[in-house]
């Protein structure tokens, strides 16, 4: 892998749009590389964008473009599964669980991958497609992928969690494993007693030693993808010329330092030059007005300025509209790829 080129802020902005169009071109100036559009956003839109069912396969786009729209609890549930039914066997195999069903029953019904922490999930799927797992049928080496983000908040999550997996995991598995304790902690301790040497300490330890196993792998799979955003991961931002936008980019170069290289801001959707329209002049005034404003906190970085574009930039045709609207007609590939001041 070459490249990540990240999306990021306020949900409103265009970001999916950008993030599509951007894809769109990269795999017309390079026919050769492999490119992914992917959507970790909750509030999927690719397909409407491509105008073409994508979902949660990797879906052929064009002869070097793919998209996906991951389903973050079926990755959950996939990547987790193994883990989820030795912690339920540890739990299960506790002194007196096995000799009440009704704790069994809890134990099923509440250590499942729907109760992993939305946050949990979306990491999962995001570590999974960076580590170059297989997420088909198929095995595709990507070369660069585009990722659309969500806003700020559930953004620097998708950085955290990586680095924060184990703890996360660590964390969860022994809430459930205390719940489990409390659902027996009104039981007389005669009853522990009576049954202790029923209790298969030898198994409950072996048990143990594998989820620890699975908890270091973790550990060494966050390691990896931290170094790989590091590495080759590049964040854009994207905004449009108003305040709260303005203000939230601000947050998000903050609080995304640790993670990425910010290397770009697209200033989105300013209004064209109005001719006879004095609603449209005040509106574009104001905007400009930001702009200013915007180029002169991130003047270290490149930006990326673009006009409201009078048709929906929907299927391929429309992307390349955006794309060459944002990036210019004669845009050089490497100005994508590694943007410069």
């Amino acid at each position: 892998m070459e490249k990540i080129i990240v999306l990021g802020g306020k949900g409103g902005v265009g970001k999916s749009s950008i993030s599509a169009a951007t894809a769109v071109l990269l795999s017309d100036l390079l026919p050769n590389k492999k490119i992914l559009i992917i959507s970790f956003d909750m509030a999927h839109n690719l397909s409407d964008l491509f105008k073409l069912e994508i979902g949660n396969r990797v879906t052929q786009l064009t002869t070097n473009l793919w998209g996906i729209e991951p389903d973050a609890d079926e990755y959950a549930e996939r990547y987790t599964k193994d883990l989820i039914e030795k912690m339920k066997n540890l739990s299960k195999q506790m002194p007196l669980v096995g000799k009440i069903p009704q704790i069994e029953k809890f134990i099923d019904t509440t250590f499942t991958s729907d109760s992993i922490p939305l946050a949990l999930k979306n990491a999962m799927f995001f570590q999974k497609i960076l580590d170059a797992e297989d997420i088909n049928t198929q095995e595709i080496q990507f070369d660069i992928i585009v990722a659309d983000f969500p806003p700020t908040a559930n953004m620097i999550t998708l950085f955290e969690i990586p680095e924060d997996q184990v703890k996360v995991m660590l964390k969860y598995s022994l809430n459930f494993y205390n719940s489990v304790k409390g659902a027996i902690r009104n039981i007389s301790k005669v009853w522990r007693n009576i049954m202790k040497p029923f209790d298969n300490y030898e198994e409950r330890r072996e048990l143990g030693k594998e989820i620890f196993n699975m908890i270091v792998e973790l550990e060494k799979r966050g390691e990896r993808i931290s170094n790989l955003i590091h590495d080759i991961g590049s964040l854009r931002l994207v905004t449009i010329a108003e305040k709260p936008s303005f203000e939230e980019i601000k947050r998000a170069r903050d609080l995304t330092t640790r993670y990425i290289q910010l290397e770009g801001v697209h200033i989105n959707m300013i209004i064209p030059e109005p001719k006879k329209c004095d609603f449209c002049s005040k509106i574009r005034s104001q905007q400009l007005k930001y702009t200013s404003e915007i180029i002169k906190e991130f003047k270290k970085l490149k930006i990326w300025e673009s006009e409201k574009l009078r048709e929906e930039p929907i299927g391929l045709d429309g992307l390349r509209v955006l794309a060459y609207e944002v990036y210019g007609s004669n845009v050089n590939v490497d100005d994508i790829i590694n943007p410069k001041p």
